[in-house]
């Protein structure tokens, strides 16, 4: 069966609605939700007869009201007249039911996991009727049904938004790393939020407190795209409702329907029409406002989703380090600029490029050599023997939902740092990071004997589980997690092409080849806390090193791999 999601929840809603109407032969069946967090917008209809009035709709919508248990009424006429509340919404109920002619009602409340989420009612226009129990059963079953199908919609929803969520971070933070020019980075910014959230404007701003107006900084319009250049702000921070409340509560502002705030229609955000519903987020920086992103819907007003919420919260996250970098870039090529007066300066500058660049792969020594002259490298690709190792984190996508945003990044980033301590310690190359998977190099760009790279890849393999216990001693009793985080490895040896692959504006180290390939696929099979490596690096082991494995098909590798587990030592 298809999942279901947001939009195909009504058509198989309504469909349900329709045929218990139509079972039951009743007049009206209305599911009107009371939840925002329950996918649906708006009430569902059956209506027996087709010709009824969109203000008939409205006023039989009214006779719905939130209740805590099932509701029989075989009279209206004698119910009402039994009531003694005088509350606006009984009133407004009364009022529904005189002006609609229903005579008989059954209202059903829908729950799911405890929490009243909306209220199913049939309705005839017969002025008494008595509702067998065998109508009430099959009622309360249908309302049954729905809230599950609810609840499917919901945990499809959530997968599909955590997935959506990752994607569109990954985008932005590629964009963010891929660029120093900040008016690049702040517009990628705007326009994969934009687009990913489906709203007719985004713009990124840059103000504090203290100044008098925002700078918008990034700006797209569904309309036109991005807008170059970039309107500014004519109403003052101090006479901003919208960014007030945002300074007095440092938390996003949500405004659903713009119709309902009237004293914050000042909102001035550079875009050709006014908002209908805003979302407004915070970018913070030492518990500082710097900015905000604004999210804007002009045409009609917007729920705003919890999920869509936290994930304009992330990105806003990530625009705030891309600003502190934009500065920390602007300031550090002001200074490049005052360091060409004087040959001794450029050359200092030189070596600190040099640096900035080679210390991504190499380790610190070999970059103090090329950085001094002592040692030339020569990064252009070419064929070369070398041992790559792949290791990956077990389980990483459910660690990363249970944690959240702010703990796996503790954990990736501390992670990630050990690891590659340990490939620079025995004098291998980072390759790169994939996620959370770690890629080495031995033997290249600095050449070294196949044994070599075989013990410093194993060394390394090993030292990183020593240094895995480590940190899962540590993030354990911090509290981070409860279980000890694994991970898998493999490694293998054979020929590659490595050197620096990219363009102009953007270059990396790597090596490409079937060797690389078949690397990875070792450490996909690799059992959890596994060092797996293939006959070629097994050949530089001891017989007490190592255990045969049963040959597993490699993905994409047609040739057969022999394959050995390495004795993992701990200390």
């Amino acid at each position: 069966m298809k999942p279901l999601d947001s939009s195909s929840l009504g058509v198989v809603l309504q469909k349900i609605i329709d045929q218990l109407g139509q079972l039951l032969k009743v007049d009206w069946c209305i599911l009107r939700p009371f939840d925002t967090d329950c996918l649906i917008n708006r009430s569902i209809f059956y209506n027996k007869n087709k010709e009824q009035n969109v203000k008939n709709r409205i006023l039989l919508e009214q006779t719905i009201i939130p209740i805590e248990n099932i509701e029989i009424i075989t009279s209206v006429y004698s119910f009402l007249n039994l009531g003694d509340s005088n509350s606006k919404e009984d009133k407004r109920r009364k009022m529904a039911y005189e002006s609609t002619k229903v005579g008989a009602s059954l209202l059903i409340p829908l729950t799911l996991e405890n929490k009243f989420i909306a209220v199913m009612g049939l309705h005839r226009y017969c002025s008494f009727y008595h509702w067998q129990d065998q109508e009430i059963a099959i009622t309360k079953m249908v309302a049954e049904q729905i809230a599950l199908a609810i609840s499917q919609a919901q945990a499809y929803q959530k997968v599909r938004a955590l997935a959506q969520r990752e994607t569109l971070i990954n985008r932005i933070t590629n964009a963010i790393r891929s660029s120093l020019d900040p008016q690049l980075i702040f517009t990628a910014i705007t326009q994969e939020l934009g687009k990913g959230l489906k709203v007719d404007g985004c713009a990124l701003s840059l103000w504090t407190k203290t100044d008098q107006f925002v700078q918008c900084v990034g700006l797209y319009d569904h309309h036109q795209g991005s807008i170059n250049p970039l309107p500014q702000s004519v109403v003052p921070i101090a006479s901003n409702p919208v960014l007030q409340q945002l300074i007095n509560s440092r938390k996003p502002v949500v405004l659903e329907d713009m119709d309902h705030h009237p004293k914050m229609t000042q909102y001035d955000l550079p875009l050709r029409e006014s908002a209908q519903a805003l979302l407004i987020v915070p970018l913070m920086v030492d518990g500082e406002i710097i900015g905000s992103i604004s999210l804007r819907q002009t045409a009609h007003p917007r729920r705003w989703l919890s999920t869509e919420i936290e994930l304009a919260k992330t990105v806003a996250s990530q625009a705030a380090i891309a600003v502190q970098q934009s500065r920390l870039y602007e300031t550090t090529k002001q200074q490049a600029e005052q360091l060409q007066k004087s040959e001794q300066e450029v050359k200092q500058l030189n070596r600190y490029l040099t640096e900035s660049v080679l210390k991504r792969f190499l380790p610190a020594s070999m970059v103090n050599k090329v950085a001094t002259g002592e040692l030339s490298l020569d990064l252009t690709p070419e064929p070369r023997l070398i041992t790559i190792l792949f290791t990956d984190l077990v389980g990483y996508t459910p660690l990363a939902s249970h944690l959240g945003t702010q703990g796996v990044a503790t954990l990736l980033n501390e992670y990630l740092e050990a690891m590659t301590a340990v490939v620079f310690h025995y004098g291998g190359t980072v390759d790169k990071f994939i996620g959370d998977a770690v890629v080495a190099l031995f033997g290249a760009p600095e050449d070294l004997t196949r044994q070599e790279q075989v013990y410093q890849a194993i060394a390394v393999a090993r030292e990183m589980h020593a240094q895995l216990d480590k940190l899962n001693q540590k993030w354990q009793s911090q509290g981070l997690i409860e279980q000890a985080v694994q991970f898998r490895c493999g490694i293998h040896q054979g020929m590659a092409v490595v050197g620096m692959f990219g363009g102009g504006q953007r270059s990396d180290y790597t090596a490409i080849g079937p060797a690389v390939n078949i690397a990875a696929r070792l450490q996909e099979v690799a059992d959890h806390s596994m060092i797996l490596v293939s006959s070629t690096v097994a050949a530089f082991l001891t017989s007490t090193e190592i255990t045969a494995i049963q040959p597993l098909e490699l993905k994409g590798v047609e040739e057969d791999i022999k394959m050995f587990s390495v004795k993992i030592i701990r200390v």
